[in-house]
């Protein structure tokens, strides 16, 4: 198959169709909510509000690169959290309008999308359950489907929500099934394949620990998606990587391809995916097309292995 996605090359391409920020527009980044401020010489205010603290970052064009901007700091001296001298790429193409974040190597590590929504917290819950919605089967075989705001758990509808503190997720599934085999809050912790829940306590400055009890590994179950759909159809932010280990991030990153139906030459990904039923391979790599979000998400992911060990969870 042809080098997928070159993406700074099909950014470049791209940049035609490109239109310029808004005065007044919002864009996610997976954790804050940026509002856009234009300012002079073509410049843009990027401002977010994080535990009472101002954090802001400024885009300066690039002469000569329609879209293109590097990152410096904001006129106001408040927090910057954003490396200075990195490149952002401003793209509208396929329904999305983001800005693609750069490294000083040109490798992508971050996107932002504009958004409409004005409640950070609820965008935040809504990107995490994205990650562990679907359908599960735990160890005693209890059939187990987790939703945006409930689950079924063995034939029985139960709330859940996910806990979060400061507007931002902890990781933590709060789970009212009373009389089912999950009930009460449980840490979630992704493995390869599916979910393990451990159930928790809390101190009295309300910390969480995990009890000294069994946990809940929850294997997915659903033969025609497959346990990374998501990753075809959601666009990723980076941070939601933070949750995955090594072997899991590649799963993910070919779960890609292999919808797209992708022959593989490794051993272990031909028979993993070899044994999914909506696998259905392609007569040549060289026909596959992948979209752009599909191939913005393969670059976050293979950045997300890359630097694993450097970046603390």
């Amino acid at each position: 198959m042809r080098k997928i996605a070159i993406i700074l090359l099909l950014l470049s391409v791209l940049t035609a169709w490109a239109q310029h920020i808004e005065q007044g527009s919002s864009w996610y980044n997976g954790a804050l909510i940026y509002d856009a401020s234009l300012l002079e010489g073509g410049k843009v205010l990027l401002r977010a509000t994080a535990e009472g603290e101002d954090i802001e970052f400024m885009l300066v064009p690039v002469k000569g690169s329609p879209d293109t901007y590097t990152i410096a700091p904001g006129p106001n001296d408040a927090m910057m959290v954003e490396e200075e001298g990195h490149t952002v790429h401003h793209v509208m193409q396929e329904d999305l309008d983001i800005l693609c974040f750069y490294d000083s190597k040109g490798t992508l590590y971050k996107l932002m999308d504009r958004t409409i929504e004005e409640d950070t917290q609820k965008l935040n819950v809504e990107t995490w359950m994205t990650l562990i919605r679907g359908d599960y089967t735990m160890a005693d075989g209890t059939r187990v489907t987790i939703d945006w705001n409930k689950a079924l758990v063995g034939g029985t509808y139960v709330p859940i929500e996910a806990m979060t503190f400061n507007g931002h997720t902890t990781g933590i599934l709060s789970i009212d099934g009373d009389g089912t085999p999950l009930n009460g809050p449980m840490e979630v912790q992704f493995i390869k394949g599916g979910l393990c829940l451990y159930p928790v306590g809390f101190d009295e400055y309300e910390f969480p620990h995990r009890l000294l009890v069994d946990s809940f590994t929850l294997t997915e179950s659903n033969p025609n998606i497959g346990c990374y759909d998501y990753v075809c159809n959601t666009l990723l932010h980076g941070s939601e990587l933070n949750y995955f280990d090594k072997p899991t991030l590649r799963l993910m990153r070919n779960f890609i391809l292999a919808r797209r139906g992708y022959v593989f030459q490794s051993k272990d990904l031909k028979e993993y995916f070899g044994k999914e039923a909506w696998y259905k391979p392609a007569d040549s790599n060289d026909d596959i097309q992948l979209s752009l979000l599909e191939q913005l998400n393969i670059e976050l992911i293979k950045y997300r292995e890359a630097t694993i060990e450097d970046i603390a969870l």
